[in-house]
Formats: structure tokens, sequence, C-alpha cells
């Protein structure tokens, strides 16, 4: 929805504040993808809500 983020679990400090922000956040362990230089953003695919 357009009042989350999904972000890399390696971000904590970013993720809280994004929190008080009123961001709704999910951080997803991705660091074997980080390992290889992958980022939450290479694996996104977003859905035109119709």
């Amino acid at each position: 929805g357009p009042d989350h983020v999904l972000m890399a679990a390696s971000a904590p400090r970013t993720a809280e504040l994004l929190r008080s922000d009123g961001w709704r956040v999910t951080a997803v362990d991705i660091s074997e993808f980080e390992a290889l230089e992958g980022c939450v953003t290479c694996l996104s695919v977003l859905i035109p809500r119709a």
C-alpha cells in the first residue's frame, strides 16, 4: 500500500525512523543477496492496482 515500505533487515535504525514517521515497515533478511551486492529494489516487482 501507499504507506508500506519493504526494506532490508540490515538497516534497523532506518526502519525505526520510518516507523516513527508513520510508515508500515516490513524488514526482510536479504543478507545472501547483499553479499552479492543485491538489494530490495533489485528483488522487487511492483504490481499496479486495477
